[in-house]
């Protein structure tokens, strides 16, 4: 019994390296950001502070911050409305939740996408 157990151990290892492996990737995460730094006649753009503001991470979570910029700037989507729940997701994050600490664009995704549907727009 003491030969298989070294096999057995062996055999295990192999099996957890593969489907390490075979694991699909995680999701992609964007390369360096490009944020554009506030300057005294010129104040930080709307998505920058989004973006930074919101610790985007994701390719998607960027998106989204570009999609909310692009609907304040067509006059589509009220700042205020933005700015409201951007300084609500920012305290929410604050606090922890189950003994773990959130990024605030988990708590501005839905919570802006349920405000922009009240006023018929998607996001």
């Amino acid at each position: 019994m003491r030969i298989f157990r070294p096999l057995t151990v062996v055999g295990l290892v192999s099996l957890a390296i593969v489907g390490a492996e075979m694991r699909s990737p995680a999701a992609p995460e964007i390369g360096p950001l490009h944020v554009t730094p506030a300057k005294a006649d010129q104040p930080i753009s709307l998505r920058d502070r989004l973006v930074v503001g919101l610790q985007a991470r994701l390719k998607s979570e960027v998106a989204f911050c570009d999609a909310v910029a692009i609907k304040v700037l067509a006059g589509q989507l009220p700042q205020r409305l933005v700015d409201e729940t951007f300084f609500w997701a920012r305290q929410r994050a604050a606090s922890f939740r189950n003994g773990h600490n959130y990024r605030p664009i988990v708590y501005f995704q839905p919570a802006m996408r349920a405000r922009a549907e009240r006023l018929h727009l998607t996001l």
